[in-house]
């Protein structure tokens, strides 16, 4: 009989499970969406401030399924500060990017059971593997850090609601495709370090 019990009570909780992932625009931030196909995976160089200025849509939620060309069609590389990382209710890691001025922008690592599916799904879990590896993940909470990475991602607009470090215009990476963390505190040491690389070679 106590078996019974115990089985039933795993059963009653899948629901719940499956309910702790997002759900707007979710088709769209994990790549499972009608267009993920037509993304276009060459990274697009880009800085913080570049991004954050590109018009957004009036309200985003408008297309649930659907992608906003070109830029949710578009994947692109940023460097700059991880200032804040911290687990989201949606099972998301919630990153702020910051740049030498301090403008700042949403980059999300999507957990990979709530990503099943996706187009992108692999470089999904390799990303939330490296956040954990640099982090000390599972990511619990908000930690607040300094530490320089470039990452890539596609591009995203999503709902302005207050969200912590978000863009004046919503923009966001989502998902995440790669992280790398880099040894330098700067951009000029950064620099120094890839001409440096690229001489040797």
């Amino acid at each position: 009989m106590k078996r019974l019990v115990v089985v039933i009570s795993l059963l009653a909780l899948v629901p719940a499970l499956a309910l702790a992932c997002g759900k707007e625009r979710w088709p769209v931030k994990t790549g499972t969406d009608k267009d993920a196909a037509k993304v276009n995976e060459s990274p697009t160089p880009g800085t913080i401030n570049q991004l954050r200025q590109i018009q957004a849509p009036i309200n985003p939620d408008v297309r649930p399924d659907t992608r906003y060309s070109p830029v949710e069609l578009t994947t692109y590389e940023l460097t700059g500060w991880v200032t804040v990382i911290k687990a989201e209710a949606d099972q998301d890691y919630h990153v702020v990017l910051a740049d030498a001025q301090n403008r700042t922008l949403i980059v999300e690592s999507p957990h990979p059971d709530c990503a099943k599916g996706s187009r992108f799904a692999s470089q999904i879990a390799d990303v939330r593997k490296t956040l954990d590896s640099t982090f000390g993940g599972p990511i619990q909470g908000r930690q607040q850090t300094r530490m320089l990475v470039t990452v890539t991602g596609v591009g995203f607009f999503d709902r302005i609601h207050g969200q912590e470090g978000v863009a004046p215009n919503g923009i966001e990476l989502h998902p995440l495709l790669q992280v790398i963390a880099h040894q330098q505190q700067t951009l000029g040491d950064l620099k120094k370090a890839v001409r440096a690389k690229g001489e040797d070679h």
